[in-house]
């Protein structure tokens, strides 16, 4: 495992549902912008914080993030917003499966597939799991896969 994937198992491991979300989302963004940078003359005169998530998302999409993934993020970042703008949110078991009801097949075989290699069995059955477990799961694979477009885009691979 990496430095900044330790790093990342670490944050989420220690925060609250508030700041489960938010610092997953924070990391996601991180390789937006990483991805985005890769082909995007000039990326360090951009200040990324004057543009939006929402934006970073469709620029990564132009530059070749997969639709199922694009769809993902952008619903990570809805979740995100519920979070950073409402007193009373939480992670609850219906929305943790309508997320992971969400992800496109090839997402969802990424999941289970991590799951697998934590060396904790066969995810049979994601209600089975406690909703910050799955939302974690989900958040690790959704940074993961856009990691991998950012390495893909940088070895010259579409």
């Amino acid at each position: 495992m990496t430095d900044t994937k330790q790093q990342f198992i670490a944050d989420l491991q220690r925060e609250d549902d508030v700041g489960l979300v938010l610092r997953g989302h924070l990391h996601i963004e991180h390789q937006l912008i990483e991805l985005i940078s890769v082909l995007l003359p000039y990326a360090e005169r951009c200040d990324w914080g004057k543009v939006s998530y929402r934006a970073k998302v469709e620029l990564a999409h132009g530059y070749g993030l997969p639709a199922d993934l694009k769809d993902l993020l952008e619903r990570i970042g809805s979740i995100r917003n519920d979070f950073a703008h409402t007193l009373t949110a939480s992670l609850s078991k219906q929305s943790a499966l309508d997320l992971y009801n969400s992800l496109s097949a090839r997402l969802r075989d990424g999941l289970k597939g991590s799951y697998q290699a934590m060396g904790i069995g066969q995810l049979t059955s994601p209600s089975s799991l406690e909703p910050r477990d799955l939302i974690t799961l989900i958040l690790l694979n959704a940074r993961q896969a856009t990691k991998a477009a950012v390495n893909r885009l940088r070895d010259g691979k579409s």
